[in-house]
């Protein structure tokens, strides 16, 4: 398996559902309004995907997003010096009113 060279590959591969990059999956939390998945990659790296129906917390901005992509592990090895932290933010549509 090739090697992601940006952060932002682990994010594009889960909402390609390119299953084959994927060493495993894990639904961790599973509401009608919040799902959070583990996916763990060939080359180590973890990710943690979040969906929201709504927001959980609307008093603070940062969690008011509708899809949330996090690398929580680093890859092993880490050639391109990927950092932790979120990788991709997808909010709400915007609504016209």
């Amino acid at each position: 398996m090739a090697m992601m060279k940006k952060a932002e590959d682990y994010a594009k591969a889960i909402m390609r559902d390119e299953t084959e990059k994927f060493a495993s999956e894990k639904t961790i939390t599973h509401t009608d309004n919040y799902i959070e998945r583990l996916y763990e990659f060939h080359d180590g790296a973890v990710v943690k995907y979040e969906w929201q129906g709504l927001p959980l917390n609307a008093e603070k901005p940062e969690e008011i997003y509708n899809h949330r992509f996090t690398l929580i592990k680093l890859p092993s090895p880490n050639p391109n010096n990927l950092k932790l932290g979120v990788i991709k933010v997808i909010n709400y549509p915007k609504r016209n009113a």
